[in-house]
């Protein structure tokens, strides 16, 4: 395969990986500020 090929797949894969963990991150953040500011009326 041509260097330039796999140079641009693997950054590819970074930027889809780093996507991945933003989404994760802001994810565990909207749990975490539901948790901490809900209503306990049970």
């Amino acid at each position: 395969m041509n260097a330039n090929v796999i140079k641009s797949l693997k950054l590819m894969g970074m930027g889809m990986a780093a996507i991945f963990l933003v989404i994760i991150v802001i994810y565990a953040a909207v749990i975490i500020m539901l948790r901490v500011t809900s209503d306990d009326k049970k």
